[in-house]
């Protein structure tokens, strides 16, 4: 678990920074707190030229106040505008920020606490660790990465904030942030998933770079052929490890000997399983369909199926991710295929879509046009971080940034830029 605080830099502060803190919780999670305090005079007022950076998988479109988004959303212009004011957000996304007036609505007239939020200690400062526990892993940093983003390109002045990070499959009691939460989990706030950073353990890479791969498997490049839809297989994929829980092996059970399923379980210490079974993340697009299932608690794995121009096919969830008020099982903008969760209708559903491509096709499109295009974007990502603090913020305290220590006042911690190189508090000039 994690606590994270955001404040506002003083006149004579013009910087932005971020505080982290991490220990042991009750159920065994780990806590981070920071402070932000972000600085909105990094930029000019307006800017003029507009470059275009569009070549390579971690291509981005500079800053361009006057130029840009218009009021019309074209994710070749926009996808990668990281500075979408809140009114041009509400305007390129809507929907994508149900998840934060739910739970600004959920706290309506009683207000987070200091005691709710950090239930050890204050934590003061400007995007600062202040202090940690235990090891650190890519999630964290992940998270932090994209959450910075979205802070120092933020075109309007956020909130000051303090809250808790949870990285754990295991949500808190309290009002906290985390990737995923069950329906009866109110009480919990929704942050965007770690991969949209990056995911490098299991060789999955940057979010950009497995979105450009996605398009250049679909589209063609001057290496490869395009993967039309007429072209794809017409198969249900699933690649994952079973980690002995009921689902997948009730998945693969049901799926087992079918011919309209290529599902594998892989075994990440197998060398020949690794060799022979594993899928990238953009050879999941040379298929038709392509399976969800969740995991410990939800799947990382998602994000990465919306950007395929494929069918996703789910299970009815039991989690619920930042985007999942996007999915639609039914109508017009259907895009994606619901199943019972024990799966008894999943053959049968599979047959249908089979049976009428052109259907299956029309799923498929709204898949890519509703994720890979507009709502996954790294633009709506910075749009939904953003709308997230300024909600924390209508609902909750105002943290103290000042603490005494040695008889001084003091900012507190490390600051974010220098902890993501150290990943570490203290250490003797070198």
């Amino acid at each position: 678990m994690f606590s994270l605080q955001f404040l506002h830099a003083s006149e004579a502060a013009k910087n932005s920074m971020l505080l982290f803190r991490r220990r042991p919780y009750v159920i065994g999670c780990s806590i981070l707190v920071l402070f932000i305090i972000s600085i909105y005079e990094v930029y000019p007022s307006s800017i003029t030229s507009r470059r275009d950076f569009t070549n390579g998988p971690h291509s981005f479109v500079p800053l361009d106040i006057n130029g840009g988004f218009n009021g019309t959303w074209d994710w070749q212009r926009d996808g990668k505008n990281f500075i979408l004011n809140e009114e041009q957000c509400e305007q390129a996304f809507p929907g994508l920020f149900d998840e934060v007036k739910r739970a600004v609505k959920d706290r309506e007239g009683k207000r987070i606490t200091l005691e709710e939020v950090d239930q050890i200690e204050p934590v003061n400062g400007y995007l600062y660790i202040i202090s940690t526990r235990g090891n650190i892993y890519s999630r964290e940093l992940a998270t932090l990465h994209s959450l910075h983003r979205a802070l120092v390109t933020s075109p309007s002045r956020l909130p000051n904030i303090e809250f808790t990070f949870i990285s754990d499959d295991k949500n808190a009691p309290h009002a906290s942030w985390s990737y995923a939460r069950r329906a009866d989990e109110t009480i919990v706030w929704l942050l965007p998933d770690f991969g949209f950073w990056s995911w490098p353990e299991p060789g999955v890479g940057s979010y950009l770079a497995v979105q450009r791969k996605a398009r250049e498997t679909e589209d063609g490049s001057p290496a490869s052929t395009p993967y039309t839809w007429e072209r794809k297989k017409e198969k249900l994929l699933w690649r994952g490890a079973t980690m002995q829980l009921p689902l997948r092996e009730d998945f693969i059970a049901k799926t087992k000997g079918k011919s309209w399923a290529d599902v594998k379980s892989i075994e990440w210490h197998n060398d020949d399983s690794m060799s022979k079974d594993l899928k990238s993340m953009d050879e999941h697009c040379q298929f038709k369909f392509l399976a969800h299932t969740e995991g410990n608690s939800y799947s990382g794995r998602l994000k990465y199926l919306q950007n395929c121009r494929s069918v996703v096919v789910a299970h009815t969830m039991d989690w619920i991710q930042h985007q999942n008020p996007l999915m639609a099982s039914s109508g017009s903008n259907q895009n994606y295929v619901e199943v019972k969760r024990d799966f008894s209708d999943l053959e049968e559903k599979m047959k249908s879509l089979i049976a009428d491509s052109k259907e299956a096709e029309r799923i498929a499109e709204n898949n890519v046009k509703t994720f890979r295009e507009r709502y996954l974007t790294p633009a709506a990502e910075a749009c939904y971080w953003r709308s997230l603090v300024r909600g924390w913020g209508a609902v909750s305290f105002e943290p103290e940034f000042w603490t005494i220590k040695e008889g001084k006042q003091r900012w507190r911690g490390v600051p974010w830029e220098s902890f993501a190189l150290e990943r570490r508090l203290e250490w003797e000039p070198y």
